[in-house]
């Protein structure tokens, strides 16, 4: 999987190269143009029946993308409300949440996913217990809270990590 995306960003670089015009659009036409090769290459070298690995991530990953902004938008749009009305309506809580099947650099991404959107942070990663401390600015009930972590865990871990 790395080979091959580090292969579609070396196909991009030599197409904005060839083009001569160093641009977003050239090369994520680029980026397109590498990946529809390395479909090509890929279907053509592999026994038949056998799916193509590099698509099915790359489609997994940009499907966690896509996932991920909608959550910072509606996460902004919240924070945003709560700014531009009068009095307070949120219901802040520190949730503990556990992380124990995880790798480190799992609950790092993880971790960082949370912070990054808008409403919450993570506090704290106690390492003997494998527990994340996180705040919420909206947790009147926590396992509504709870199964919107569960939710961004679970895909994370099958669209990026791919478990």
């Amino acid at each position: 999987m790395i080979r091959a995306f580090l292969m579609n960003l070396l196909l991009a670089a030599v197409y904005i190269f060839l083009t001569g015009v160093p641009s977003l659009f050239n090369f994520l036409i680029g980026f397109f143009i590498g990946w529809a090769v390395l479909l090509v290459y890929g279907l053509a070298s592999t026994e038949p029946g056998r799916r193509d690995d590099y698509t099915r991530r790359l489609s997994e990953i940009f499907a966690f993308c896509i996932y991920f902004i909608r959550i910072l938008i509606v996460a902004n749009i919240q924070v945003a409300w709560e700014i531009i009305t009068p009095g307070l309506h949120m219901t802040p809580r520190i949730i503990r949440y556990s992380v124990e099947d995880m790798t480190d650099v799992e609950i790092t991404v993880l971790a960082n996913a949370i912070t990054l959107t808008p409403g919450t942070l993570t506090c704290d990663v106690d390492d003997e217990t494998k527990q994340l401390y996180i705040h919420c600015m909206y947790a009147k009930d926590r396992e509504r809270a709870v199964g919107a972590i569960d939710e961004l865990r679970d895909r994370l871990m099958r669209e990026v990590f791919g478990r």
